[in-house]
């Protein structure tokens, strides 16, 4: 995918040339994903520990000490599964409605302002961010929206917030519902550019 961004506000503006390379990483589907891992390495303990209670047959007190331990590491990973569902619904409704606005919707190219950090979630160098993009609208208005949330690849920001840099590989697309403008998706990709222009006013 291929877009052409051109900002004319306040005299002669640089055309920007985005080429899409990729999706970013949804936080929501990390944390789901995390937690299933973990969820399935604590149930797959639990059954280890059940079997080997059967070996002890002597040792009423260890059979008793496993089973009640791996009754404990069982709802542990109960636990976890639980989570994990409920991440991955959230990831899995977050494609559904951008999916859907791209397919009924009005599509903007959006001009990313801010990621805005979120320390929560920290996958090495990536870290849970989201993104102020502005973007404007048919009848000329500028307006701001945020993405979901994602992991920032370009290594650890130390402030709640940065604007983000002119170089940077990160671009995005709105999707509005046309009846009603509060109904968007924001849609958060890597990307390669460069800009050309005549004047640079910035």
């Amino acid at each position: 995918m291929t877009q052409s961004i051109s900002y004319n506000s306040n005299g002669p503006r640089p055309t920007a040339h985005i080429r899409a390379t990729g999706e970013v990483r949804s936080t929501m589907r990390i944390i789901g994903m995390v937690n299933g891992i973990v969820a399935t390495v604590l149930l797959g303990t639990s059954v280890i520990l059940f079997f080997i209670s059967f070996f002890l047959g002597g040792y009423p007190g260890a059979v008793l000490g496993l089973r009640l331990a791996s009754a404990g590491v069982a709802f542990g990973g109960i636990v976890e599964l639980i989570v994990s569902t409920v991440f991955r619904n959230i990831a899995h409704r977050e494609k559904v409605k951008l999916e859907q606005l791209k397919a009924i919707g009005v599509s903007y190219p959006a001009e990313i302002t801010r990621i805005i950090n979120r320390y929560a979630v920290r996958t090495g160098r990536g870290q849970s961010v989201y993104a102020e993009c502005t973007y404007t609208n048919s009848e000329g208005k500028s307006c701001l929206v945020k993405s979901n949330s994602f992991i920032y690849q370009a290594g650890f920001i130390p402030r709640m917030f940065v604007d983000l840099p002119h170089n940077s590989n990160y671009a995005a697309q709105v999707y509005v519902n046309p009846h009603d403008p509060r109904d968007y998706a924001v849609d958060v990709y890597t990307s390669t550019g460069s800009t050309q222009a005549d004047h640079d006013y910035r």
